[in-house]
């Protein structure tokens, strides 16, 4: 399963326009658009213009009040918010689980890409569109909700699974490997300390904090304190921005599909408190 999502992460295609699981994507190379059904066989092609438009008339809608969007960490694909995405559809939140191509693009580009998609659905009724982001997922999540004004749409609350908010010293080490920024892309510094200092963030919105560990020394034993063996908890804390803070025995990629986490983001969505 890990291998695959790798694999899907390293695809070309992005989501810019998501409702009812039918989705947009636009080739992040040619810019060639396609329109995929729930089962994600691709129904039409073409320009982006034409692929929206058969997806509008195609695509049910969700006519819900609450929207959320949801974004994978870097080297993953929407799969692992799959728990996730369909917990917040069981409490009646319109979703988007976004995919996109997080080694191939710059951090504005799938900001963007997000903040479209969390436009679809204020167009589809949500009068305010919260994210849930994990890992780099957390980083493009408050890019976009920090333009949300320009791009026409409401931002709500935000929740942070495992996101390196002060970077990572894991990716600090690994930065130091020849290839490092071919393999990851220009995400890869934007996961280093120098690179998450000038990420963009939302201003007076609630932000929640959820980090992995053990309560100890963590799970890896090359980071300094508590750790879900990728991210320090330290270094996903925000300091006077967070409005709540969890932490969840678990891995990195398990806290994103971890039962305490989902309970916790959804109430914090709900309620601005984090109660598992």
């Amino acid at each position: 399963m890990r291998i695959a999502r790798i694999a899907r992460g390293f695809a070309p295609w992005r989501d810019v326009w998501v409702r009812s699981t039918w989705r947009v994507q636009l080739q992040c190379v040619t810019g060639h658009a396609r329109l995929l059904d729930p089962a994600r066989r691709v129904v039409a092609e073409g320009n982006e213009a034409e692929c929206l438009e058969e997806a509008a008339r195609r695509a049910p809608h969700a006519r819900r009040r609450r929207g959320v969007v949801l974004l994978h960490g870097i080297l993953n694909d929407p799969s692992i918010m799959l728990r996730a995405a369909h917990a917040c559809v069981a409490a009646e939140w319109a979703v988007a689980n976004v995919g996109y191509p997080s080694t191939r693009l710059p951090l504005a580009a799938h900001a963007a890409a997000a903040s479209q998609a969390a436009r679809a659905l204020a167009e589809d009724g949500a009068t305010e569109i919260s994210f849930i982001g994990h890992s780099l997922g957390g980083l493009v999540a408050a890019s976009a909700m920090a333009r949300a004004a320009a791009d026409g749409w409401a931002p709500g609350r935000l929740v942070l699974v495992g996101t390196p908010a002060r970077g990572s010293t894991m990716a600090g080490m690994l930065r130091r490997l020849p290839g490092y920024t071919a393999f990851l892309g220009p995400c890869g510094e934007v996961l280093t300390q120098a690179g998450a200092a000038g990420v963009a963030w939302p201003h007076g919105r609630q932000i929640a904090v959820i980090a992995g560990g053990n309560g100890r020394r963590g799970f890896n034993p090359l980071l300094a304190g508590d750790n879900d063996f990728t991210v320090t908890v330290a270094e996903t804390r925000l300091g006077a921005r967070e409005s709540g803070f969890l932490r969840v025995r678990a891995l990195h990629n398990g806290l994103a599909e971890h039962r305490e986490t989902i309970g916790a983001a959804l109430s914090f969505l709900a309620t601005g408190r984090l109660h598992a």
